[in-house]
């Protein structure tokens, strides 16, 4: 072989090496997380303010009617809200179908922002909770907290 054919065998090696290596130091971080919702909604249940207020449950079927939110677009939901307007705690966790997770998260701050303006003219104490409320994303589970130790529990949910 000549010099400069071994030269170029080298230099596509080392490339060919450099992109596996690189590729796999990227991609090998993009383990997607998820919450397990159930566990999640019964360690939220389990906690206070929850295990000490009368609750209700948020099914899949009331989010259409209470949350504005496409049921076609979910796959499962855990949550509680008071029983009574007089608190304004209340958990959410929205498992959508894939691709659907941003129309979801959408969806569900629509809400969260009615609620707040609901909560507006109405005890400044549970206004602030709404104010101080935890959304977010893990995987395909979107999620509201609100609570005086909304970011306490949304720490433990998403651990």
């Amino acid at each position: 072989m000549n010099k400069n054919v071994l030269i170029a065998i080298v230099v596509i090696l080392v490339l060919v090496v450099l992109g596996v290596g690189g590729y796999m130091l990227l991609n090998n971080n993009k383990e997607v997380k998820s919450i397990d919702i159930d566990a999640a909604g019964q360690t939220l249940a389990n906690t206070t303010p929850f295990n000490e207020m009368a609750t209700m449950d948020i099914t899949t079927e009331e989010l259409s009617s209470l949350y504005g939110i496409n049921t076609d677009n979910v796959e499962k939901t855990v949550g509680k809200m008071p029983m009574m307007n007089v608190q304004a705690s209340m958990y959410v966790l929205i498992q959508a179908k894939d691709g659907t997770v941003e129309t979801v998260r959408e969806e569900l701050n629509k809400y969260a922002q009615q609620y707040e303006e609901q909560w507006s003219m109405y005890l400044p104490e549970q206004y602030e909770l709404v104010q101080n409320r935890k959304m977010g994303v893990v995987g395909n589970t979107v999620y509201m907290i609100i609570a005086e130790n909304a970011e306490t529990l949304e720490q433990e949910i998403t651990k």
